[in-house]
């Protein structure tokens, strides 16, 4: 098999994105604070591969399903059918799923928190009909996949911290993770919908409903510009209640995050060509990996 091929199936870029946040939370965040955990190292890396494998799965399951999309939006980027059959791409998908729950699994019952179980059984689930059928309706397949993303931020002081302990530091932390994945979460849709406008062509080719085929792209562009309030209320917010406990953290946010989306949401009224709608997608990633380093910056205690 092409492991060229493999990695770009897996979005190894969004992986490697993934574990660079846990890490950071885990072992950077956490420790500036003096955070006691309850995981083990070795238990959190389960976690962690459990957590990407089941979203490579995702990955491939979305690609298997999107063949004939894709061979329209994006012919040049197409993979599954072309550098690893349809046949390959379930078998993979089922192997890495598979290895993927079961280590979430293990890990629930091993910490004694069977419940646990059905974040990992869940999210397979829900990837899996987003690709089969959520994925054509209007919105909720965007939602879904932000809802993810930011479940795959928050589950870490689910499984690792105490919430019995109410310190100052500790409830920062927490707020700070959950303000992570609401961050996480509006970019994410944004960007969703901004990928919808992209593929309008595809998805109307083989009759889907998405979004921009139901209100059309003007319109489309105008929600997703609206939608673009929400991450900057709560920045707003943020920098208003911190500001003066933690001024170089609020500044980096102001001038890493703040600003450039509020250019997105501008830009997003006027913007029309493929091109520049992908400029402002790769633009929201790149808000993102900013906003998750802004951890760094607080836990300098700046």
């Amino acid at each position: 098999m092409d492991l060229s091929a493999f990695f770009k199936l897996i979005r190894w870029k969004n992986l490697l994105l993934i574990l660079y946040t846990q890490l950071l939370i885990k072992f950077y965040f956490f420790s500036s604070f003096n955070i006691s955990n309850n995981l083990t190292v070795f238990q959190f890396f389960i976690l962690i591969f459990s957590i990407i494998l089941i979203t490579a799965s995702g990955y491939i399951i979305n690609d298997i399903f999107d063949v004939n999309t894709d061979l329209i939006n994006k012919p040049e980027k197409v993979i599954i059918s072309k550098k690893i059959t349809v046949d390959k791409g379930k078998k993979l998908y089922l192997l890495i799923n598979t290895i993927g729950i079961a280590l979430g699994i293990y890990l629930s019952l091993n910490i004694q928190k069977p419940t646990f179980s059905f974040l990992f059984i869940g999210a397979s689930l829900l990837l899996y009909y987003y690709s089969k059928n959520f994925k054509s309706k209007p919105l909720i397949g965007n939602v879904i996949v932000s809802f993810l993303i930011a479940i795959s931020i928050l589950i870490i002081i689910w499984f690792d911290i105490d919430f019995s302990i109410k310190t100052h530091s500790q409830q920062l932390i927490i707020y700070s993770v959950w303000f992570l994945s609401f961050f996480a979460f509006f970019l994410n849709l944004i960007r969703e919908i901004i990928k919808d406008i992209e593929d309008i062509n595809g998805d109307y080719a083989l009759n889907m409903n998405t979004l921009p085929i139901l209100v059309g792209r003007k319109r489309t562009r105008y929600l997703a510009s609206v939608i673009c309030a929400f991450p900057l209320s709560l920045l707003l917010f943020i920098l208003i209640k911190y500001s003066f406990e933690y001024k170089f953290t609020m500044l980096y946010l102001l001038i890493g995050t703040f600003l450039p989306i509020l250019y997105v949401a501008i830009k997003l009224l006027n913007v029309k060509t493929p091109k520049n709608l992908n400029k402002l997608s790769t633009l929201l990633k790149i808000i993102m990996f900013l906003g998750i380093n802004s951890l760094v910056i607080l836990s300098l205690k700046l």
